[in-house]
């Protein structure tokens, strides 16, 4: 109420007006902020209105913002796995569809017509799978992996190549919900690549260029940087620390052990040898030069280990022991390591290297100068759809096919030079497993057969096939299951039959088995004189067959060769290549291909089928965590509107009242301003 305080007995008038002017705007401050509050439904304007409830619905409002963009996202990513569920859906009935070619194509029924006739579905349903492979959602290629706009495979010269990345694109789900809402084509239609795996150890030599990163170290660890303390005993003894945090290659960690020994004592350095810290001849370990009368020692200090990573520790290095006997540092390959810096246990011989894939073949000259990436970059620009990558053991190098539908193969060109195979990425070796011929299935052989009416092992039907030589003289052959560990037990197998022939065959003179030189395959050298030529007879199982004996190329010749068709050529294991296996099987009336065409395509039904499944999951996790997210922003929304929200009952009554008060402060003042100083004193 507008009133002069009963503390104040005597006032000016001019003080008088303040005050009741001042209660006045005070009440019609409080009408104002009532007024606003009821045009805007809002109890809180401002931040000063109430500062705590303000922060806390700042606070809320931001969690619920958070919400919308989450609740965006989830039914994008709901509306995304539906497509991507679909889609799979819509593989599988077309795998089934090719499957159900095949079954129709074998036995009793089919003909060379008919097959292809069959052929034809199978390429309008290749077509059709790979046109799937392109569904999108949202501009998204839901097949993609984590490279999403653009297809994710291209035709490559018949065959396709799969140019996505990653297993998958993710967003803003929610805790505890990082799952991706895109997959890899590899996911669902098998490997999109083939790898050629390294099977040598390259062995790089220890140079200064080596990055300290790229070291094992003597004990396997790697190289931990710390500080190394260094002792120099010449009768006084000198001791150094040396601060090897900031190195990073084999270089400038000598450099800096060097310079820190100079500097304390010049003369302890270089005696008989060219050299202070320098490498070992063979590549492998660090040697240090020490002065006749001197010995240098070096241990690790702060709990640090570099020392003993460099093989430097507990060993007296002086004029005579110069180096570490038994430490390798075992350095690693990089994209840097040069042709030359390899050590394989075979040797290295520089040369070249024929890649050939999918009938086109391409080939580059292995330079010692050049570097592993150089190497790779000459492969990449042959545009074969081949790489080549530094194994994940960092020993070997690995030649990767990325094109499905297509054959790889890795070979020597020929003339006694062995580029490939001192590589480890030849296709053909003598320790090549039978196990990965045919793509995988390995070689038949007929092996435990018994006889029918005996029920007894009979010799004669497990015998795989017959030998025979330009001069008439033949063997038979019976591999057994320890006769096809690798190539090389098998050809020993195959030369000690020709040995054991009667009358005995002379190997290798009149006869040898052995990998080719030059292109892939293995060949049989007939060194007999004869008007035939050497054949190959299969007589039970199918071993003459998957060794490619049976399609092989004869060349006249003192000796003879009959070399066979390459047999472990690297090929994509995915679904495009089983539908192209098949396709070709039924244009060539081959039974045999169609059963196993169709024998792949069950493996890639699993697959689709698990896959399915698994964005199945996917998609009801992205559901209920929908469902989640809603609860808790409409408990967010709650709590803020009874911080923020007006109560419109309870200021509808503050306004009246403070209207009803205003309206009695402008009277109180009014009467209070016009009394006299006579009616004062009364």
């Amino acid at each position: 109420m507008s009133q002069i305080p009963s503390n104040i007995a005597r006032v000016p008038n001019a003080l008088a007006s303040r005050i009741a002017l001042g209660n006045i705007n005070r009440g019609g401050l409080s009408l104002l902020e009532t007024t606003e509050q009821l045009s805007s439904g809002k109890r809180l304007n401002k931040g000063s209105d109430n500062p705590i409830d303000a922060s806390l619905v700042s606070v809320l409002r931001g969690r619920i913002d958070l919400a919308d963009t989450r609740a965006r996202n989830i039914d994008h990513a709901d509306s995304t796995l539906s497509t991507l569920d679909q889609t799979l859906g819509d593989m599988h009935d077309l795998l089934l569809e090719a499957k159900g070619v095949a079954s129709g194509q074998i036995g009793v029924g089919s003909d060379a017509d008919t097959r292809r006739a069959a052929a034809e579905v199978i390429t309008s349903i290749i077509n059709e799978m790979q046109g799937l492979t392109e569904t999108q959602f949202a501009d998204i290629y839901v097949f993609g992996g984590s490279r999403t706009a653009s297809p994710p495979l291209q035709e490559f010269f018949g065959g396709l190549r799969y140019v996505g990345a990653g297993d998958g694109l993710r967003t803003d789900l929610g805790p505890g919900l990082d799952i991706p809402i895109t997959i890899g084509a590899d996911q669902a239609l098998g490997a999109l690549s083939a790898r050629q795996q390294g099977t040598v150890d390259l062995n790089p030599n220890l140079t200064r260029d080596t990055p300290l990163a790229a070291l094992r170290g003597a004990e396997g660890l790697g190289i931990n940087l710390s500080s190394l303390n260094v002792t120099v005993d010449s009768g006084p003894l000198t001791n150094l620390d040396v601060d090897l945090t900031g190195a990073r290659s084999v270089g400038d960690a000598l450099d800096a052990i060097e310079a820190a020994i100079r500097e304390a004592d010049p003369g302890a350095l270089n005696g008989v040898f060219p050299g202070g810290l320098t490498i070992a001849p063979a590549g492998d370990r660090i040697l240090v030069d020490a002065m006749p009368g001197y010995t240098i020692t070096f241990a690790d200090e702060g709990g640090g280990t570099v020392g003993e990573d460099l093989g430097l520790v507990d060993f007296d290095f002086t004029t005579i022991t110069r180096d570490n006997p038994g430490v390798d540092l075992d350095p690693r390959l990089t994209s840097q390591t040069r042709i030359a810096d390899l050590a394989p246990s075979s040797g290295l011989t520089p040369g070249d290297v024929v890649f050939t894939n999918g009938g086109r073949s391409g080939t580059v000259t292995v330079d010692p100068g050049m570097t592993v990436d150089d190497f790779a970059r000459e492969v990449e620009r042959l545009g074969l759809g081949l790489r080549v990558e530094i194994g994940d053991d960092g020993r070997s190098l690995d030649v990767v096919n990325e094109v499905s539908g297509w054959d790889m193969s890795v070979e020597d060109s020929g003339g006694g030079t062995f580029t490939a195979i001192s590589l480890g990425i030849r296709t053909v070796q003598p320790t090549t497993p039978t196990s990965v011929l045919n793509h995988g299935r390995g070689v038949e052989i007929a092996d435990g057969v018994l006889d029918p009416i005996t029920g007894l092992p009979d010799p004669d039907r497990n015998i795989d096939f017959r030998v025979t030589l330009a001069d008439g003289r033949s063997f038979d052959v019976d591999l057994r299951a320890q006769d096809m560990v690798d190539i090389g037990t098998m050809l020993a197998r195959i030369n000690a039959a020709a040995a054991g022939a009667a009358p005995p065959i002379a190997t290798p003179a009149e006869f040898d088995a052995r990998v080719a030189d030059g292109a892939n395959g293995i060949t049989f050298r007939d060194g007999t004189v004869g008007a035939g030529q050497i054949t190959v007879e299969q007589l039970h199982g199918r071993a003459a067959e998957d060794l490619g004996l049976l399609d092989a190329t004869f060349t006249p010749g003192a000796p003879a060769v009959l070399a066979a068709e390459d047999r472990t050529q690297v090929r994509v294991s995915s679904v495009f290549s089983a539908l192209m296996d098949l396709r070709a099987a039924l244009e060539g009336n081959d039974e045999r291909g169609i059963t196993l065409a169709a024998e792949e395509m069950e493996s890639h039904l699993d697959r689709l089928a698990t896959t399915q499944a698994v964005v199945g999951g996917r998609a009801q996790r992205v559901e209920q965590a929908g469902l989640r997210q809603e609860e808790t922003r409409l408990l967010d929304q709650t709590v803020m509107s009874g911080l923020e929200d007006l109560d419109y009952v309870e200021a509808s009554s503050r306004f009246s009242l403070l209207q009803l008060a205003q309206q009695a402060g402008y009277a109180a003042t009014a009467q209070s301003l016009n009394l006299s100083l006579i009616a004062f004193l009364r």
